[in-house]
């Protein structure tokens, strides 16, 4: 519950797009000036959401694809999130505003929000 008597949810954000060669398995062949000015902003938007943020990482492209066939290996395309984060948000339009300043949105990307449900 936050101070207003409200229970805070949780939102998955991912982010879409950008810039290619800041996603995460490209950024060793990126300069070492814009690596750094890409991590320092990505750095201080979680740094200015830490009350809010529950955790999320960024995806490497090589996975694995599981169905009733087996499992074998899997490239994601560059059209799938790139990452993802979890906030806690009292609405989902606090969340929006929260994600609408991430760093991949001045990359030419986007970002999708949506509630997480709860595990009953």
């Amino acid at each position: 519950m936050n101070e207003g008597g409200l229970q805070v949810m949780k939102y998955l954000v991912t982010f879409f797009g950008g810039n290619m060669a800041l996603r995460y398995d490209n950024l060793d062949k990126a300069e070492k000036e814009t690596r750094e000015k890409h991590g320092a902003a990505w750095g201080a938007w979680m740094a200015e959401k830490a009350k809010h943020l529950e955790g999320g990482y960024p995806l490497k492209a090589d996975g694995k694809r599981i169905d009733a066939g087996g499992i074998r290996d899997y490239h994601f395309p560059d059209t799938t999130e790139g990452g993802f984060v979890i906030l806690k948000a009292d609405s989902l339009d606090e969340a929006a505003e929260m994600a609408q300043s991430t760093p991949i949105i001045k990359n030419g990307g986007y970002v999708l929000v949506r509630p997480c449900g709860e595990m009953k």
